[in-house]
């Protein structure tokens, strides 16, 4: 039996009343691949939008000769370029290792930093829970954003963790969450072909993993057309969808999965 009750009384935040958005990412294209569509339609809709990016993007190449820091240092580049091209407000590089060990503690704690500094009322990030997913950066990334809400509600959890605030910070269990790369969608949002077209452009300004007519990105085209179209219905032929929580849903709330 669905809960038609608690749907009406704790309803889902809509994605597009909100004004101010976080877009958490493992690597440096993951938040344009995962959700590119929506960042064009909110930040077309007036709403801020900043990226935080977990990982220095350095395990990505199959080139075998390129250093490490050469690559971080490119990526860094195009994740700036991708962000200026799509009008985003302010890009954050946390600079955990791609593909190498690093605790997901840590990066809760420089979250948490950024939540309080740019203080978003909805995040995004990719969704730990999806079951085929084994990288663990993009695991760790979601897991950790979860934990950078708890750590920056409280002044007492932040100061625990080392992390000393302006009294007139904006803090509480207040900000809506919402997964990308999510197998459970509860909400989606329409997209234009303008959108699409912004999406697609921001993407190629990742030319060490895409390049325009290239096998890699035409397969990525054909894919991220098929999803758009799946979350699609009678009266948006393309939507993006999201797997989305409001703070009542984010503790000890399990009927939001039935939502």
């Amino acid at each position: 039996m669905k809960p038609f009750f608690l749907k009406a009384a704790a309803p889902i935040p809509r994605i597009l009343t909100h004004k101010r958005a976080l877009f958490v990412g493992p690597h440096p294209d993951d938040i344009e691949v995962g959700t590119g569509a929506t960042i064009s339609k909110l930040i077309s809709l007036g709403i801020t939008v900043a990226f935080a990016i977990v990982t220095d993007g350095g395990s990505g190449s199959s080139d075998s000769h390129i250093s490490i820091d050469e690559l971080v240092k490119q990526r860094y580049d195009e994740a700036m370029s991708s962000a200026q091209y799509l009008g985003v407000q302010e890009t954050f590089f946390l600079n955990f290792p791609d593909g190498a060990k690093y605790d997901e503690w840590d990066v809760a704690v420089k979250l948490a930093e950024i939540i309080v500094k740019f203080d978003p009322d909805i995040i995004f990030a990719p969704d730990p829970s999806l079951p085929s997913e084994i990288h663990p950066d993009h695991i760790k990334t979601g897991n950790a954003t979860k934990d950078a809400l708890l750590i920056s509600s409280s002044p007492l959890t932040l100061k625990r963790n080392m992390i000393f605030i302006d009294q007139d910070s904006h803090l509480g269990f207040n900000r809506t969450l919402a997964f990308y790369y999510t197998h459970r969608p509860n909400q989606f949002i329409p997209i234009t072909k303008t959108d699409i077209v912004n999406n697609h452009n921001a993407i190629l300004k990742h030319q060490s993993q895409f390049q325009e007519n290239s096998k890699e990105w035409n397969m990525l085209k054909i894919y991220l057309s098929y999803r758009q179209k799946r979350f699609g219905n009678l009266f948006h032929s393309r939507r993006d969808g999201f797997f989305v929580m409001g703070p009542i849903h984010q503790h000890c709330f399990p009927e939001i999965n039935e939502f």
